[in-house]
């Protein structure tokens, strides 16, 4: 059960729940745009893998 609500914006449901706070929203897009630019996307799975994995989290 989600602690805090998701706001009703496109995209993954972490982003619907960071949506609650625009500021940081923003900045994690500005980070994602950022890795994307510069990483391959095998690279960037791999890291969405590893920090899932890492916290214990469902991928």
């Amino acid at each position: 059960m989600a602690r805090l609500p998701e706001v009703d914006v496109e995209g993954t449901p972490f982003k619907k729940t960071l949506a609650n706070a625009p500021s940081i929203l923003d900045a994690f897009q500005q980070m994602d745009k950022a890795l994307n630019d510069i990483l391959e996307p095998e690279i960037m799975e791999l890291l969405r893998l590893r920090a899932a994995s890492n916290n214990g989290c469902d991928y």
